[in-house]
């Protein structure tokens, strides 16, 4: 019963929260963390009678439901990640994707050594700083560019095929951080060799399934107008998918965006891809994303503010300014204007999705350890989603202002 109303309250926390903020042109994500961050900050003072209030931090079953809103939040992102709408512009958008990683990942390695003390697990926490800097979130540039009618400009592709690059390299990069929490410490010339190895032949075993196999399924099962064991045989696909993964030494999380990335419409059919992104979208986007990230925000101490404030500002003015340094930089090397680069460098500074699957990763890794005495290790969890939140609402106020100045 406890179990059932922590769900029913942080679920109706999280859609309102999340409704509310959308009307002020920000992601629904945003919304949905601080729903769960405001309930956490009220359980502190309603005092441990409020039983269901005071225990939803630690609520195992919020927990459980958190990894499959992991799960079914990769498999949409592959699912609306369509691989053949990269090939328009891609050689550009690689190169700004590079720029736009690069340099967040360096300055947020430099970051982490810069503020945390010596300890054994200083270099995995100072590389989880550094990709949580590098990864975009796709689905807050989209809005951004849709709201300001810049979507199906060119430098609009350019941005979102770029973020697109940036989940992919984030999903590498989660690897190697779970290689680096495994070990606690960078591996070898010999190690990373076997590790990049393995990564490859899971791209490559996973690619060959996801061109030739799974598309012939999926077309007789639709034949038989049967959605459900469609959509069935789709997570099936993501669950072996994360199996093999994991077999890999890999995180399963990275199974499940492959499984959705080779299920395009021109490989399934038109009718067949409409029905998945349909009922993935009811399910990720109406339940189970919103639980995620009221967790995610659960788990947040907003004590950070307070306690570590100096690096929180370092971070979140670093984030956002080797985002659109990394990616504008890139942008005039392919040809733009310095408007139209800046436009795509602040396009790129949101934190979304991919950014707080990779440091709930690392959080259930036990690699943010709370009982450190180290301020910013302990409270690094927390200034990590602040930074994502604050780079959320600054692109586009940023953004507002550099299509109100002249060219």
């Amino acid at each position: 019963m406890e179990a059932i109303g922590a769900l029913l309250i942080l679920l109706l926390a999280a859609r309102a929260l999340g409704a509310l903020v959308e009307r002020i042109s920000l992601p629904s994500a945003v919304g949905e963390m601080l729903a769960g961050m405001i309930l956490v900050t009220v359980a502190q003072f309603a005092g441990p009678q409020q039983t269901i209030l005071a225990g939803l931090p630690e609520n195992e079953t919020l927990a459980h439901v958190a990894d499959l809103g992991i799960f079914f939040l990769l498999l949409m992102a592959g699912v609306e990640m369509q691989l053949s709408d990269t090939v328009h512009d891609a050689r550009k958008s690689f190169v700004v994707a590079f720029g736009g990683v690069a340099l967040p990942l360096v300055a947020g390695i430099a970051l982490g050594f810069a503020f945390l003390e010596d300890g054994p697990q200083r270099t995995a926490q100072a590389l989880l700083v550094g990709v949580a800097l590098s990864i975009t979130a796709i689905a807050a540039s989209a809005k951004i560019l849709q709201e300001f009618g810049l979507l199906r400009s060119e430098a609009g592709r350019v941005l979102i095929t770029a973020a697109l690059f940036d989940d992919i390299f984030g999903l590498f990069l989660l690897a190697l951080l779970s290689s680096i929490i495994a070990s606690g410490a960078l591996p070898s010339a010999i190690a990373f060799g076997l590790l990049l190895a393995k990564v490859i032949s899971f791209f490559v075993v996973t690619g060959l399934l996801g061109v030739h196999v799974y598309p012939r399924i999926s077309k007789e099962i639709h034949r038989r107008q049967a959605a459900e064991i469609e959509f069935g045989a789709l997570v099936v696909m993501a669950l072996c998918y994360g199996f093999l993964a994991e077999l890999l030494g890999l995180h399963w999380a990275v199974g499940a965006f492959m499984a959705g990335l080779f299920m395009e419409r021109s490989r399934i059919g038109k009718r067949p891809h409409k029905s998945m992104r349909l009922m993935l979208n009811a399910l990720t986007a109406g339940v189970l994303g919103p639980l995620f990230f009221a967790w995610i925000g659960l788990q947040a101490n907003l004590t950070a503010l307070v306690e570590i404030p100096g690096f929180l500002i370092v971070l979140i003015v670093v984030a956002f300014i080797t985002k659109v340094l990394g990616g504008g930089i890139a942008a005039v090397a392919v040809g733009y204007d310095r408007q139209e680069a800046a436009i795509i460098g602040v396009g790129l500074a949101p934190r979304g999705e991919i950014m707080i699957v990779v440091i709930s990763v690392a959080l259930a890794a036990g690699l943010i350890d709370s009982t450190t005495k180290d301020p910013v290790a302990q409270h690094l969890f927390s200034a990590l989603i602040v930074m994502a939140l604050a780079n959320t609402v600054l692109a586009p106020l940023v953004m507002r202002v550099l299509l109100r100045s002249p060219r």
